[in-house]
């Protein structure tokens, strides 16, 4: 297998190649083959190959917000590294490999607005896409003018930004199996003060760096944020059961979550520990690794603080992962 990869894809496939290096948690086995796409043609390439030898893959960007096996992952690994950025106007055409804070900070500097809450994101813009990730009040649907992707019958389309189906850290991307991001088109406001922006960002990597365990190795947020379906008969139950003070008030997202972080340091499991991961004592939200944790571990803790909040709660609150999950 690995020679018709060479042939058919590139001499630079490889075998065996350690994931855990390639992932913000440094957790995770080998990929069983493992190619590095520096183009979308080089991807388009690899994913057409392996459906024709009927090969299993995986397209992997920064490694942010992903738990690899300790098995690894069986098939071929693709990684896009595919990087560029071209700014014409208030249109923006980035590659789904390049960095999104590199994409922040260019973005800033050239006088446009919308875009300057990506600059702590540590994955690529693929990456963001398909997870509509956010902070500091911003969101990639918020940005997003149109997609090209790469559907699972080898059609290489344009999606708009209606198509692409963005809700909280929701995407249609995660639901259309084998779709893989190429590029897409960003549109941003024009007439910024450069210097005011690259201000913001540093208020932004300043706050990031107080409130989050930069120091560790981490996935970022482990779970989604919570929201109640029945706010009328859940909300006195949740009071009660995290032992609210009358004085007390739950924090609410914008849209009517509540943060996932708060509920976990509220069932005071700051500090919570399988192995080497534990949930970290500066953001309840983080699951973190001295360095030497396994996925197994990872795992394990994942399922104790979603089981101890479930029970904790009379069954009300069922928190959902964040981070995905490949090679299990």
């Amino acid at each position: 297998m690995i020679e018709q990869l060479r042939q058919k894809i590139s001499p630079l496939v490889r075998a065996g190649v350690p994931l855990a290096p390639f992932t913000t948690f440094r957790i995770g086995g080998p990929a069983e083959y493992y190619f590095e796409a520096q183009r979308a043609d080089d991807a388009i390439l690899a994913v057409r190959t392996c459906r024709e030898l009927r090969l299993p893959y995986y397209v992997l960007g920064g490694g942010s917000n992903l738990l690899v096996s300790d098995e690894g992952i069986k098939g071929l690994v693709i990684r896009l590294v595919n990087r560029g950025l071209v700014i014409e106007g208030d249109k923006v055409a980035v590659e789904a490999g390049t960095p999104a804070g590199f994409v922040a900070v260019k973005t800033a500097a050239a006088g446009l607005v919308g875009f300057e809450w990506a600059v702590g994101l540590p994955g690529t813009i693929g990456g963001a896409i398909r997870g509509n990730a956010g902070m500091f009040g911003g969101e990639m649907k918020d940005s997003v003018e149109a997609v090209r992707v790469l559907l699972a019958d080898g059609q290489d389309r344009i999606m708009t930004k209606a198509e692409c189906g963005f809700a909280y850290r929701e995407s249609i991307f995660k639901t259309l199996s084998g779709a893989t991001i190429l590029s897409a088109i960003l549109a941003l406001q024009p007439g910024a003060d450069p210097a005011a922006a690259q201000a913001k960002m540093r208020q932004y990597l300043a706050d990031k760096a107080a409130k989050q365990p930069l120091d560790k190795y981490s996935a970022g947020c482990a779970f989604k944020n919570w929201k109640p379906r029945d706010p009328e008969t859940e909300l006195p139950i949740i009071r009660k059961t995290l032992d609210l003070n009358k004085d007390e008030s739950i924090p609410f997202t914008k849209d009517g979550g509540i943060p996932a972080g708060w509920i976990i340091d509220r069932a005071q499991l700051k500090g919570l520990k399988v192995g080497h991961a534990a949930v970290s004592e500066k953001h309840a939200n983080f699951i973190v690794s001295d360095g030497q944790a396994n996925a197994s571990e990872i795992i394990a803790l994942t399922s104790a603080i979603k089981m101890k909040i479930r029970d904790l709660t009379e069954g009300v609150i069922e928190l959902l992962d964040e981070i995905e999950y490949a090679g299990f």
